[in-house]
């Protein structure tokens, strides 16, 4: 066995779970392509597993909520890595030399346990692992059965819900389950409401996540007349004539708190490509990344000779890229292609406009239309659940959107009345005479 392997894999070991207790924005990417495989050493593979088990729970990853889950007793190997890091710009070469190193030992420790095999059995199955190893690719996920049950139980050992995204709307908080670095599509026809529901949901979600609005048609000052009509019921139409009386001045100030304290952040994304967004989200610690909306991003740098088609679906694939390589969830706004004439009105997952290839990555895809296309004084609106991969889908809920104040509300329906029941005559042999057998009317004599 090869002490400078242990060695270098240690080591390597070491620089990346230093960068993931220093710089939060380091532990999706490390989590994507490193398994507990990868560290060769008891106690590391110990600090990774309790990285990844404080991610999935929705905590912070800390020296001090590392050390809690591994019994409180090592202080001072997390100390080590965190004064070992002087850096986490090469994070990405660390992770390669921990995968490298880790593949070393294993093989050089599988050729030794080769050498001392005591029958051809025992090497058989020796060769099937050093082949197995051996077309492993790094940033490839392989993982056991037993290793997804020892997963499976430290996850409900605790007995936690994951912290799933809640929306405000109690159908939806139900049935969809959202995790991080989950890719959630809103489309919608044009003036069906998107931006005005894709802002309820985001200031509800950023009570307690960071929350990065990216618009590409509006500006941050029509979206925040949005948000005050939204969160104070002042008149929208008050607001955009500068109209406002006393007293809707009075709610507006009561209302600070409301309007200041949630994790709200407008960015105007004017040019930006899928590439830019990344940077940005990373840059800014987003949880949630809001995209106002995804056919007006323009195609990645060196590929603008492409056709709306292809970079459409160059874009969805890489918003769906940055969610699962980074944890950041995305909720990307896109525009439903209008049925042809004498088509349905009703939408479905084939209407995602100029590309199908949302419709494939999209881990849930929610529809917002009108319940009366033809009546645009309807205030009706249905939002239907398209793709939910993880729960319910085709669940279609009856919204009422009161453009004055930008809110969204559900539309109950109404239990049907009872049935009325034919009263019973208060005596009921009132009025009826005995016919005798000598009786001319009686008809039965």
């Amino acid at each position: 066995m090869s002490v400078l392997a242990a060695e270098q894999a240690i080591n390597a070991a070491q620089a990346v779970l230093g960068a993931m207790l220093v710089d939060p924005d380091t532990i999706g990417p490390v989590l994507h392509q490193l398994t507990a495989e990868d560290f060769i050493d008891p106690q590391m593979k110990a600090v990774f597993l309790a990285v990844k088990r404080l991610r999935s729970e929705g905590r912070p990853v800390e020296a001090l909520t590392v050390n809690d889950i591994l019994g409180g007793a090592e202080n001072q190997l997390l100390a080590d890595m965190i004064n070992a890091t002087v850096t986490t710009a090469s994070t990405g070469e660390y992770v390669t030399l921990c995968h490298k190193y880790a593949l070393q030992y294993r093989i050089t420790d599988l050729g030794a346990q080769l050498a001392n095999a005591p029958d051809s059995d025992a090497q058989t199955a020796i060769l099937e692992q050093l082949t197995a190893i051996q077309c492993q690719k790094p940033g490839v996920r392989v993982t056991r059965l037993k290793q997804c049950y020892e997963e499976f139980i430290d996850r409900h050992a605790s007995g936690k819900q994951p912290p799933y995204l809640t929306w405000g709307i109690a159908e939806l908080d139900d049935r969809v389950y959202v995790e991080a670095g989950d890719f959630i599509v809103l489309g919608g026809y044009p003036s069906a409401g998107k931006t005005a529901l894709a802002l309820q949901m985001a200031v509800h979600i950023a009570r307690d996540k960071h929350v990065g609005y990216f618009y590409y048609e509006n500006n941050d000052r029509k979206l925040f007349d949005r948000l005050v009509a939204l969160r104070t019921k002042v008149s929208f139409g008050k607001i955009k004539r500068f109209d406002l009386s006393e007293e809707d001045c009075d709610r507006i100030v009561k209302a600070h708190d409301s309007l200041t304290t949630p994790e709200l952040e407008f960015v105007d994304a004017s040019g930006m490509t899928a590439a830019d967004l990344r940077a940005i989200a990373l840059s800014r610690h987003y949880e949630l990344v809001i995209v106002d909306y995804l056919q007006k991003l323009p195609a990645p740098k060196g590929r603008r000779n492409v056709t709306d088609f292809e970079r459409v679906s160059q874009i969805s694939s890489d918003l769906q890229d940055l969610g699962k390589q980074t944890g950041v969830t995305v909720l990307a706004l896109s525009q439903l292609a209008r049925p042809e004439k004498g088509g349905k009105a009703r939408p479905g997952m084939h209407s995602f406009r100029q590309s199908g290839q949302i419709e494939q990555d999209a881990d849930v895809a929610f529809l917002l239309y009108r319940e009366k296309e033809e009546d645009p004084q309807n205030a009706a609106r249905i939002l239907k659940i398209g793709k939910n991969k993880e729960g319910e889908a085709d669940l279609h809920l009856r919204m009422h959107f009161d453009g004055d104040t930008q809110t969204f509300s559900r539309i109950f329906p109404q239990p049907a009345p009872p049935k009325k029941e034919r009263p019973l005559q208060a005596n009921f042999w009132e009025g009826l005479e005995e016919l005798m057998d000598g009786d001319d009317d009686n008809p039965f004599a």
